[in-house]
């Protein structure tokens, strides 16, 4: 059932957990401190403002913006300002700062995400987006859009493998009679300016992630759509299946928000976190962040070897071809 309400922010975590299974999110005051809010901020537009000075700049969102392609795949070129980008994207920030890496295992993720995901998860992706002005709105969407729908033992399905964000008929309106999917994906948006609804703060329909269905992508006028509005250092916390997506920038100033994505253990993450993590701060990462990051074996899964394996290196010993030595 499509809710009209929001739930208040709070600090109480158990009010917190229920505002997640009510609403589908929650929203905690001051999750960052001033001194926290200060560096995040700092160090993100540092490195926004490098990217974008080395040419790797990733912009979004742009009213005239198309998406390009070559050869049937999309070209990289389409998300950049003069292709019409706007909005900022910045990937892989476990890489790009301590402060980054803080928030992957801050006590309030061990909490919230847990509740929704359980004690083992692991990050799926670690981005930041710098909403602009001359942002246009998203549109909704879910991150589960890949998951399988609930389906009768003789009934057509579509195959795992060829679903689309163009979502299906049935993915639209689903029959709910048959269940629907559980949770496994949570998302955490640290906001590290006022959201407002001028300035292109998460759109979201509370109580979307119990309908078992995905938002119309033609038409969501209808929905009762409501922005996430808070100060600087508030985390917001949601589900996956909650329908969301970035408002549009109508105002003058930029939004600056981190989204941290975590995923169950079983399923692939969105960023390849073993192999992308920079070499260098493998020493420095506690096992709590080694295994948010992937690291740690999960009966059997993501070893290299051995499924007795705890965690993997990060420059594992690789059994190669061998043969026996001939006597």
């Amino acid at each position: 059932m499509l809710l009209n309400s929001a739930p208040p922010p709070t600090k109480d975590l158990e009010q917190a957990k229920l505002d997640l299974t009510k609403f589908g999110f929650c929203i905690v005051p001051e999750a960052l401190n001033k001194d926290e809010i200060t560096a995040a901020r700092e160090r993100l537009l540092d490195q926004a403002e490098a990217e974008e000075q080395q040419g790797l700049s990733f912009r979004d969102g742009g009213p005239e913006q198309q998406v390009k392609l070559i050869n049937g795949r999309i070209d990289k070129n389409s998300f950049s300002t003069s292709n019409g980008g706007v909005n900022q994207r910045l990937w892989m920030l476990a890489n790009k700062g301590q402060c980054f890496r803080d928030m992957v295992t801050h006590p309030l993720v061990d909490e919230l995400v847990g509740h929704i995901l359980g004690k083992e998860f692991i990050l799926s992706t670690h981005s930041a987006n710098i909403a602009k002005p001359g942002g246009v709105r998203m549109g909704l969407h879910t991150d589960q859009w890949w998951m399988p729908q609930p389906v009768r033992a003789d009934e057509e399905y579509i195959k795992p493998s060829e679903i689309s964000r163009s979502a299906a008929d049935s993915f639209v309106d689903p029959d709910t009679s048959l269940g629907i999917s559980p949770p496994v994906v949570a998302n955490c948006m640290w906001m590290l300016s006022e959201f407002s609804s001028t300035n292109g703060s998460t759109e979201v329909v509370p109580g979307s992630h119990l309908t078992g269905a995905h938002p119309n992508q033609e038409d969501q006028s209808t929905y009762p759509i409501i922005q996430a509005e808070a100060e600087a250092g508030t985390l917001m916390v949601f589900d996956g299946r909650l329908w969301h997506g970035t408002g549009a920038n109508t105002g003058n100033s930029d939004r600056v928000g981190v989204l941290t994505t975590f995923c169950s253990p079983q399923f692939r993450q969105q960023e390849n976190q073993t192999l992308g993590l920079d070499r260098d701060l493998w020493d420095k990462c506690s096992e709590k962040l080694k295994t948010r990051l992937g690291f740690k074996v999960w009966n059997a899964y993501g070893r290299i070897e051995s499924s007795m394996d705890y965690l993997i290196d990060i420059e594992p010993e690789r059994i190669k071809e061998l043969k026996p030595n001939k006597k």
